[in-house]
């Protein structure tokens, strides 16, 4: 099983220049590109406010980082109507050893060192 943890690059910037209405119409854009990108046996859910989690069963690292690819290049290349918008992603495997927050908290380390690399990018942990 692999864990995805996706963020909305500079998410405040966006939704304190463009307003509220349009951040909140971004993130459902955001989550319906995600949608569109997974399987009907993965599981996505928001994580926070500009945050996302994808639960993938079954897939091993190479197939994991596909997805992320995926997800990261529909949200760049998708044509949202003020800006561009870029998503910044963690990627990591279970382990048997793995607590539900160990899980996460994995996921959620590659997710910033995707940010501390620049952003609009994937990492794994």
């Amino acid at each position: 099983m692999a864990v995805i943890f996706l963020d909305i690059d500079d998410f405040k910037a966006y939704n304190d220049t463009f307003g509220r209405v349009a951040g909140d119409v971004m993130v459902q854009k955001t989550a319906e590109i995600i949608k569109n990108s997974i399987r009907t046996v993965d599981i996505a859910g928001r994580f926070g406010c500009e945050e996302f989690v994808i639960i993938l069963p079954g897939t091993d690292e190479e197939g994991a980082v596909a997805v992320a690819e995926r997800i990261r290049k529909a949200i760049e290349n998708y044509p949202f109507p003020h800006r561009k918008v870029t998503a910044s992603i963690g990627i990591t495997l279970a382990k048997n050893t793995d607590s539900v927050e160990s899980l996460l908290e994995r996921a959620d380390r590659a997710l910033y060192q995707a940010k501390r690399e620049g952003k609009n990018r994937c990492c794994l942990a």
